[in-house]
């Protein structure tokens, strides 16, 4: 079988009528690396067709789970579902006394927001979706000042009954973070900067 009627491999001019040894030399050629339809896993480089790991958010291929968890987790730009949920889990799991973690994007677009159990809201659903918003915008105006004063580490507001934290998740996120008066915000804000996200 022939691929093409006449071709050239390594200067020399290969026809459909040449030696059958070089037919299926240039054969083997267009096959392995002309029509390769296999795909590199973007983290380790191994190559194969069977990837059907395709990252719905990048379009990436990745030949494990773990492989896709360790190349999302070197830059925070591209996340499924999942993602959102391990950091939601990572930082609950820091202290007892966080009550609520919320992801948003800088839109103000929630990614991820879950309370603890047993965990009773003070606010109402649109009274909490405001107070995100209001952490977004001042996030972003703090944004434009960055040039002249660095960029922001978190924000801390203390009120009567609980702490907010407003911290950056990568460039384009920023973690909402509500937790009980008695919370370690300092350690709390250690622990995450941990993460390498």
């Amino acid at each position: 079988m022939s691929f093409l009627g006449v071709c050239t491999l390594g200067g020399h001019l290969i026809s459909r009528n040449s030696d059958p040894g070089v037919s299926n030399l240039l054969s083997y050629f267009l096959i392995k690396y002309v029509m390769d339809m296999s795909e590199s896993c973007v983290t380790c480089g191994k190559k194969s067709q069977d990837y059907d790991i395709e990252c719905p958010c990048c379009g990436n291929y990745y030949c494990s789970d773990q492989c896709s968890r360790l190349g999302h987790s070197k830059q925070f730009v591209h996340h499924q579902w999942t993602d959102y949920k391990h950091i939601h889990g990572a930082i609950m799991s820091f202290d007892p006394k966080v009550r609520v973690v919320t992801i948003c994007d800088l839109n103000g677009e929630m990614m991820y927001s879950g309370h603890r159990e047993g965990v009773k809201n003070l606010l109402t659903s649109k009274e909490s979706k405001e107070s995100l918003e209001l952490a977004v915008k001042a996030w972003k105006i703090r944004g434009e000042l960055a040039p002249k004063i660095g960029k922001g580490k978190y924000v801390l507001a203390e009120y009567e009954k609980v702490k907010r934290l407003t911290l950056p998740l990568g460039n384009d996120h920023i973690l909402y973070i509500t937790t009980e008066l008695e919370c370690d915000h300092a350690a709390l804000i250690a622990e995450f900067q941990k993460l390498r996200l």
